[in-house]
């Protein structure tokens, strides 16, 4: 039977069973069916335990076949083993979703992994969803269902953000974490052991429900990394989503043979997807908070120019670093700005951005301040700050910034550095901005917001990554084993996929160089190759700009002399000419086992080993994709117009980029690839590929 898209019996249900429920109010059944009346759930609420007749106020029934009418939904709180007699009961009765709290399946063991495949294959087969196990349950905020399906310490607060956890206790203890900074949520899904509804089953639920505006995810694993990008890339542009990974490191990273590979250590592949996903990714949970807080409370700025209105110098130029750390500016305030601001502030307040109102600062000049430089056409944003006023009372501070009226489109951030109690009494106060206790972590939140202010903003594109042909080169070199390809193999699989290389010949006798010199045309380069020549500078097996014959002699001389002394015996020796003026990059593939191809781009040579000045993206790639990750590098502008030197073909280079991932994409048997390096030519020469290592799985 098809699997449903819909949650609606999840998320939405008319009625609801608890399964094991407990008439002990201090257990876990107890407390969330203590939650479900609390917050006042619209639906039907039916204890199930065929001990007891009643549970607290409720009717209690010894089974599902018992109940007196139809269930949407059944939450199962039973020991492991009984987990599954009861999922065939809810099947039985034509339960429309599930919800299975009960711990002990993949993560105790094989016994349990095994209990939990034969829970999916139940109700995959029956076309019923359900979530879990190992879960803490579901929240749904929206006034007409009013549904508390967990076992929360504490109700979270209504908003518009739409949250999911893999970890249950942390999920729960961001829901109360949540309450202390006023940020609201439109629904809560403990994911636990995602073996039916995952991530991406709830992205397109929340895709629908227009009471999300923002989505919130603490992810352990990415299922189904494609359609996550997928999802993520058309839903982010509406409803920004904003992601903490846990797991950024690699504990048991294998070593790699190959430049891409090492840089593609630990947490690369991720990073990666979520880049060209185009969510805002969090480096700690309280950014995360942050940056959801930010987005649920604030319009889209227009740009990036932030005043900064405060009445302490200190923390003021600490959120000017920190605008500048995050590519924000401060604004330039225009003359009558600055006039009106003066009309009301002492002589000594500063009135220049940022905009020191001294300690004296009251509630007025706050509120009168921030309308002020929101009313500048040169400014898109304000962040105020505020350092525990002298006169006036923190709130009352709080009250004042409430009050301004900025004009649509203008965002405003609000630092309060005081005693930890005003954050609970400010929420109180209506209109107030997003409040935060540190300058640091208001920029940071300010800078997503206008991130996606941008994304959102910018043209919407259809262009679709390139599609190739398999090659035939790579099906014989299958059929042979696992290896590197050979030079003139390596080289011909480039030039197939449409990638420039530079003109070469591949010898296996010493005596055959000037010929194939010739062939070529000088001047040329020499190049030893050979299982044991991975990185050939190391070992002197490459030698640069030979302009004769003479010259190429002496060089392969010198060459098999230094390899007979490291005790390397080359398979044969490379013939090339050598491309003069370009630019060093290098593009690679390599392979995650979760996420799956990735391609590289960055400076290429000896510089990437010592700069790892690199990105990564899943392949395959569109012509976008290319372009953002090249303007990642901190040496992109090496690739631009410096001192007298023209650009470099950059789309060339983003063409070649997006080719080698077409060709990373049709090709799973290629495992590591280097493409080290690629010369870029001036604008209009287009770039070309002088080395190439090919490994075949």
């Amino acid at each position: 039977m098809p699997v449903p898209a819909s949650l609606d019996a999840i998320l939405r249900p008319r009625s609801l069973a608890v399964i094991g429920a407990s008439s002990r109010a201090d257990s876990l059944s107890g407390r969330l069916l203590g939650n479900l009346l609390a917050g006042g759930y619209t639906g039907t609420v039916y204890p199930i335990n065929p001990k007891a007749t009643s549970v607290g106020s409720l009717a209690c029934y010894p089974n599902l076949r018992a109940l007196p009418g139809p269930l949407d939904l059944a939450v199962v709180m039973v020991p492991r083993d009984a987990v599954l007699p009861a999922i065939d009961e809810c099947l039985a009765v034509g339960v429309g979703g599930l919800v299975v709290i009960t711990a002990g399946f993949r993560e105790g063991g094989e016994a349990g992994a095994a209990l939990e495949r034969a829970a999916r294959a139940r109700v995959r087969a029956a076309g019923v969803r359900m979530v879990g196990p190992n879960c803490m349950g579901v929240i749904n905020t929206d006034r007409d269902v009013r549904m508390d399906a967990s076992f929360t310490p504490a109700p979270a607060l209504p908003g518009a953000v739409a949250f999911a956890s893999h970890s249950g206790a942390l999920g729960v203890a961001m829901l109360e974490a949540a309450r202390d900074v006023g940020l609201g949520f439109s629904q809560f899904v403990s994911l636990g052991n995602s073996a039916d509804v995952d991530v991406n089953d709830l992205l397109e639920a929340w895709e629908r429900h227009e009471a999300t505006r923002v989505i919130m995810l603490y992810l352990e694993s990415l299922p189904e990394p494609e359609r996550f990008l997928a999802l993520a890339r058309r839903i982010g542009r509406t409803k920004p989503i904003v992601v903490f990974k846990g797991g950024r490191t690699a504990a048991g990273q294998r070593a790699a043979s190959s430049h891409t590979g090492a840089l593609a250590a630990g947490d690369v592949a991720v990073d990666a997807l979520l880049r060209q996903a185009g969510v805002l990714r969090a480096a700690t949970l309280e950014e995360m908070f942050g940056l959801a807080l930010a987005l649920a409370g604030c319009p889209s700025p227009r740009g990036r120019r932030v005043a900064v209105v405060t009445n302490a110098g200190g923390p003021a130029i600490a959120a000017t670093d920190a605008l500048s750390g995050q590519g924000l500016a401060v604004a330039a305030l225009a003359p009558a700005t600055e006039r009106a601001l003066r009309e009301f502030l002492p002589p000594e307040a500063a009135v220049a951005d940022p905009v020191d109102m001294l300690p004296s600062a009251t509630p007025d000049n706050f509120r009168q301040a921030v309308e002020l430089v929101l009313a500048d056409d040169g400014v898109d944003a304000a962040l105020t700050i505020t350092v525990t006023p002298i006169v006036v009372t923190p709130l009352a501070i709080a009250g004042g910034i409430a009050a301004a009226r900025p004009p649509a489109g203008k965002p405003v951030l609000s630092v309060f550095m005081t005693a930890p109690s005003f954050f609970a009494e400010a929420h109180s106060i209506p209109g107030l901005p997003p409040l935060f206790r540190y300058p640091e972590a208001a920029v940071a939140a300010l800078a997503g917001v206008v991130r996606h202010a941008e994304r959102a903003a910018a043209p919407a594109t259809d262009a679709e990554p390139i599609t190739m042909r398999r090659s035939e080169i790579v099906e014989r070199a299958v059929r042979r084993g696992p290896g590197y390809l050979p030079p003139a193999e390596a080289f011909a699989v480039l030039e197939e996929a449409g990638i420039a290389v530079a003109p070469f010949r591949v010898i296996a006798e010493p005596a055959q160089v000037a010929v194939a010199a010739a062939a070529v045309g000088y001047p040329v380069v020499l190049k030893a190759f050979g299982a044991a020549l991975v990185h050939k500078s190391e070992l002197g097996a490459v030698a640069l700009a030979l302009g004769d014959e003479a010259a190429l002699a002496a060089a392969l001389a010198a060459m098999a002399a230094r390899l007979d002394a490291a005790g390397v015996r080359p398979d044969g020796y490379l013939v090339q000419r050598q491309i003069e003026d370009g630019r060093e990059a290098i593009l690679g593939i390599t392979r995650d086992p979760a996420v799956g191809p990735l391609v590289m781009a960055g400076l290429g040579g000896v510089a990437v080993e010592v700069w790892h000045d690199v990105s990564f993206r899943v392949a395959p790639i569109t012509e976008a994709d290319a372009q953002a990750m090249l303007a990642e590098l901190r040496g992109a502008a090496l690739l631009d117009a410096f001192r007298g030197r023209p650009a470099g073909d950059v789309a060339a280079l983003e063409r070649a980029l997006v080719r080698l991932a077409a060709l990373a994409a049709v090709h799973p048997e290629i495992v590591e690839c280097d493409v080290n390096p690629v010369l870029v030519l001036d604008a209009g020469r287009g770039c070309v590929a002088v080395d190439a290592r090919v490994r075949i799985a």
